[in-house]
């Protein structure tokens, strides 16, 4: 992570001192990269852990990339959006309906992934009490999972994106935007903690009378104050790095943005700025 903030950093340089556009391409192909490793390397430490049975699968590492772009993205639209509309520049519907539409692709794809690994699960025998525990009795876990995760992550802003009407709406894709992220934070939940609450197994076919371990018990978790203060520093940082430093591009109208944009009357008119 620290290597990628540096990479990251470096890529900011690149776009903004003008001398050094030329670099910004092939740095940021990099970021890419390392980013790519990065979660791989995030989801194959789930995947790896063959004592827990909610994790030890091989699906863990694209299933966390996929996760990864759908929350991006998302991120990324409500900022770019709300940065744009605050400082009364115009984000054009080319680049709007892009986004749009990759947003539904990257969060169908996290749906086709959550699918995949349950199913495959539920085929394991061994695997049908973790199974139990998260799609049916696991309590909040349970909760999460199917209000937050697949209702509110999946669903619902896939019902809003893909809708010829609703679709068109900013407000609306704003609303799926949040409610993706919303999504992924229940997704997080269910997977990381869910998937350490259910009791592990220590000894394979025995009956354990008495163990220091809280083996058998179902573990719980709440986020601390430390945690909650993180987040909003993070968030803070972001808003004041938006408004001191030129993140923003100037415009993403159409007729500034989009190669195809074909100018009205009224634009033809117009006298070409100096």
């Amino acid at each position: 992570y620290t290597g990628f903030f540096a990479i990251v950093a470096v890529y900011l340089w690149m776009m903004m001192e003008r001398r050094m556009n030329d670099y910004s391409k092939p740095v940021g192909m990099f970021a890419f990269i390392w980013r790519l490793t990065l979660t791989t390397g995030t989801g194959s430490i789930f995947g790896f852990l063959v004592a827990r049975d909610g994790y030890d699968t091989a699906v863990m590492a694209p299933m966390f990339i996929v996760f990864s772009f759908a929350y991006g993205l998302a991120i990324y639209m409500v900022v770019l959006l709300a940065g744009m509309n605050w400082s009364d520049r115009r984000v054009g519907e080319a680049v709007f309906g892009r986004l749009r539409k990759l947003l539904g692709v990257f969060i169908a794809g996290s749906f086709y992934f959550v699918l995949v690994y349950h199913l495959t699960n539920l085929y394991i025998t061994q695997r049908h009490g973790v199974e139990a525990f998260i799609l049916l009795d696991g309590g909040v876990y349970t909760k999460m999972f199917w209000i937050g995760q697949v209702l509110l992550g999946y669903v619902a802003p896939l019902v809003i994106l893909f809708h010829p009407a609703l679709g068109k709406s900013r407000a609306l894709v704003m609303l799926a935007c949040v409610l993706t992220v919303l999504g992924g934070i229940a997704q997080m939940y269910v997977t990381i903690i869910g998937g350490q609450a259910y009791p592990m197994q220590l000894l394979a076919g025995k009956e354990v009378v008495e163990s220091s371990f809280f083996d058998g018990r179902v573990g719980s978790y709440a986020p601390s104050l430390p945690e909650v203060v993180g987040l909003g520093i993070a968030l803070f940082l972001a808003a004041f790095a938006l408004k001191v430093l030129p993140f923003l591009p100037q415009s993403l109208a159409d007729a500034d943005a989009d190669p195809h944009h074909k100018a009205t009357a009224g634009e033809a008119g117009k006298p070409a700025a100096a």
